[in-house]
């Protein structure tokens, strides 16, 4: 009878660990606009927890608010939101980062311009910093980029509503809107309608040491580790790299931007954390690698 009984408690025991180890991670992609599950930040995450072990489920929510605001939607929910943003310092302490750099240093760290035609022209001149510090430059409340540009001595307007900066440039409220690498085409074909006379500048550059990563809730240890095991694996089979080179925004940029032809603005992050830099060293984008070929790093 013992026997019988010790056999129908292990039964039950293994019974249970089974249905704890098949619980669904419900995962949320915390965004401010809407975008489909072919947007590269969703497949990109999608990608990371298909490299770990728990079941999942993910879907995207929509939040038409400041970054500050969603920051504070991500720390006080229960929920497993996950949110991308940039490598800001205040950022990485308020929340939980997953050091694996999103799109791999590209794209946030190289800055295109969108403006218009007349101060695309005087850009044509820039040569250095100094020269930059004549126009007045605009980014998203709470973006990590402000503090950057503020450091290199620019001017910079902070709206709660970056959708109303295409609106501000026409009417020389402010001159340059840095988008990343891989946002600008995007953005342009977004505003361009309704704001005809808004252009991409073709002279410059704006490159600074910055990344997005994901981040969780401060203490959600077990989404964090969930994504950084899978975005570690996707990195080195080489899938994560694979994904930017295929895919038809960030191929095209790549191509057609023109990075080498463009006068180059090295600008210093001060505000950047000693993890974040081992990340983007730790985690780079190989130039000459094969689509297919893992990372031998």
């Amino acid at each position: 009878m013992k026997k019988i009984l010790g056999l129908f408690s292990l039964i039950i025991l293994i019974a249970a660990r089974s249905a704890f180890a098949q619980e669904t991670l419900q995962v949320i992609l915390l965004v401010d606009r809407p975008l489909t599950a072919d947007t590269y930040i969703y497949r990109v995450l999608d990608l990371a927890l298909k490299n770990q072990i728990i079941p999942y489920s993910l879907e995207i929510q929509v939040v038409n608010a400041s970054e500050p605001r969603r920051v504070r939607i991500v720390n006080s929910s229960p929920k497993n939101y996950i949110i991308a943003l940039g490598n800001r310092k205040e950022q990485e302490e308020k929340l939980l980062p997953i050091y694996v750099p999103i799109q791999l240093g590209l794209g946030l760290g190289q800055r295109i311009m969108l403006t218009r035609a007349e101060v695309k022209e005087k850009l044509k001149k820039v040569k250095n910093i100094e020269d930059l510090t004549q126009f007045v430059f605009a980014q998203g409340l709470g973006w990590s980029d402000v503090k950057i540009l503020r450091d290199a001595g620019f001017k910079v307007q902070t709206p709660a509503k970056p959708a109303n900066i295409p609106k501000m440039i026409m009417y020389k409220r402010v001159d340059l809107y840095p988008r990343g690498l891989f946002e600008i085409d995007l953005e342009y074909e977004r505003y361009a309608a309704e704001h005809p006379g808004l252009v991409i500048d073709d002279n410059i550059v704006l490159t600074y040491p910055q990344a997005s990563f994901f981040y969780v809730r401060k203490n959600n240890h077990k989404l964090h580790d969930a994504i950084k095991d899978g975005m570690e694996k996707a990195y080195k089979s080489g899938q994560l790299q694979n994904l930017i080179m295929t895919d038809p925004v960030f191929s095209k940029a790549l191509k057609e931007i023109n990075l080498g032809e463009r006068v180059r603005i090295n600008i210093p992050a001060q505000n950047i954390s000693k993890k974040s830099s081992e990340a983007l060293k730790k985690h780079p984008f190989i130039f000459n690698k094969k689509k297919g070929k893992t990372i031998n790093k």
